[in-house]
């Protein structure tokens, strides 16, 4: 089918969140309304379909409900207007009519025979953000990423970090010394002032914050509280960068280097590409240390003076179901030391809810909640700035 030369890069990725998709898309409108005519008039093969849809071919294993995962997607746009001041969260509060709604038969119902606007467009991105987050949740890579964690921790420990010793001072996090790791081959030494690994979905991570008598670590409430920190920032990823898939999302895994000056990141980014397999296995390289080149390729809400070299590294997995293994993405960001504290005080860009927000107005608003559902929203409001509060817990 013809997409529309007009059509919003998220809502083509996810046309099940375009409010006007009958007009944009017909055939897909079409297909979703043969479908529909087919579930009213016969409920065996809603059944079957239900079934399959969380059942493998083949398997035995009981039915399992989709209910969580309509639940959950009340809850992730619950988290989202976290973000919002009260009087536009509670304009934007999914309707209680669909937030009761938690099966695929009465969201397909209301989507196409509702009389309200809002109700259908509400009941039509619930079923698809669902089947996000069963995605996410079904999703190998999303299973697998502690494995992958732990394989590339142990990697670091056997071929990275021996012969690095404690320099005697302290680094960046009380926790962490810093670490020497000595020159070879006629490159310079490297000062490791904190070193961080973290996994997508696993935790939302402490923040650095400057003080008066040095950096300290602070962790903000977390972002997703209603979520339990499970999808949400693996969802919004998606839909804010327009991926259908959440295999393609390759920052699942992250890795964090602080060094001590520029000469040191690039001496650092050559010794792991000689330990880790060679210019082959690095793709996706952004440096914005040597000038603004590649900063278009960083995520536009980015602070404007946020420098960083950063990659993806392909690391081999073991495979327990056979003789071959396979590949995952690591994301390496490495940071001079006096860089990544001149971005920490950076007032602007100081608060990393600052950035979620950002995020929030500029990518997932317009989206999430079209002004032809919602009507216009104040969104002057929700700029960022000096006098927004605090996340609303």
């Amino acid at each position: 089918m013809r997409t529309p030369p007009d059509l919003p890069a998220a809502y083509l990725a996810h046309p099940f969140l375009d409010p006007a998709l009958p007009k944009r898309q017909p055939a897909l409108a079409r297909l979703w309304m043969a479908t529909w005519k087919d579930l009213r008039s016969n409920p065996e093969a809603y059944q079957r379909m239900a079934e399959f849809y969380t059942r493998p071919a083949g398997a035995f294993s009981e039915r399992r409900s989709l209910a969580r995962y309509f639940q959950d997607a009340d809850v992730y746009l619950d988290d989202l207007l976290r973000l919002a001041p009260e009087d536009t969260a509670r304009l934007l509060r999914v309707s209680d009519p669909v937030r009761a709604l938690d099966a695929i038969a009465p969201l397909v119902e209301t989507t196409f025979a509702s009389e309200s606007p809002r109700l259908r467009y509400e009941a039509q991105r619930k079923l698809y953000l669902a089947k996000l987050l069963f995605d996410i949740d079904h999703c190998r890579s999303v299973r697998d990423g502690l494995r992958h964690k732990e394989q590339w921790e142990s990697l670091l420990k056997e071929i990275f970090w021996p012969g690095a010793w404690e320099t005697g001072e302290v680094g960046l996090d009380a926790g962490f010394p810093v670490l020497r790791l000595v020159s070879t081959g006629g490159e310079v030494g490297i000062d490791v002032h904190l070193y961080r690994s973290r996994f997508k979905k696993e935790t939302e991570p402490a923040r650095d914050v400057p003080t008066p008598s040095g950096l300290h670590r602070m962790e903000e409430s977390p972002l997703w509280p209603g979520l339990g920190r499970r999808s949400g920032s693996i969802l919004s990823k998606m839909i804010r960068r327009g991926i259908g898939d959440p295999r393609f999302v390759h920052d699942l895994l992250g890795a964090m280097f602080i060094v001590g000056n520029r000469q040191q990141v690039y001496a650092l980014e050559r010794r792991l590409v000689r330990l880790l397999g060679g210019p082959l296995r690095f793709r996706d390289r952004v440096d914005t240390l040597q000038g603004e080149r590649d900063r278009a390729r960083l995520d536009p809400r980015s602070g404007s003076g946020f420098q960083v070299l950063k990659q993806i590294v392909d690391v081999l997995m073991p495979d327990p179901a056979g003789d071959s293994p396979y590949l995952f993405p690591v994301e390496v960001q490495i940071y001079p030391r006096e860089a990544y504290l001149r971005t920490l005080h950076d007032a602007h860009y100081l608060s990393h809810t600052a950035y979620k927000r950002r995020q929030f107005l500029h990518d997932l608003l317009p989206v999430l909640f079209p002004s032809s559902v919602y009507g216009a929203v104040a969104r002057e409001e929700m700029a960022v700035g000096p006098t927004m509060g605090p996340v609303r817990s």
